[in-house]
């Protein structure tokens, strides 16, 4: 997995312009993205644990970012907003 680096980036943008167009898509998707890719890391790691694979480090590498840049994005968004608003979960 050559370009996981560039995979990672590439959702950092994606999650950026949806946190700025579209908020309740973008927490939409952070609430799902987030706890779907770190389980998917945890159970890799377990059946790495259990028995070894050819799957290179790149691949939880991948995973975890994957995980992790929607978080830390929400928290980013969250605190420069001031708190979210979830003015969308009213209507």
């Amino acid at each position: 997995m050559r370009y996981y680096r560039e995979i990672i980036l590439l959702e950092a943008i994606i999650f950026i312009l949806l946190w700025i167009t579209n908020e309740y898509l973008a927490s939409l998707l952070t609430f799902i993205a987030v706890p779907v890719f770190l389980a998917i890391l945890i159970i890799s790691l377990l059946a790495e644990a259990i028995d070894r694979s050819k799957v290179g480090r790149s691949y939880f590498w991948l995973m975890l970012g994957l995980g992790l840049v929607p978080a830390i994005i929400f928290l980013v968004m969250f605190i420069a907003n001031g708190g979210t608003s979830f003015d969308w979960a009213r209507q």
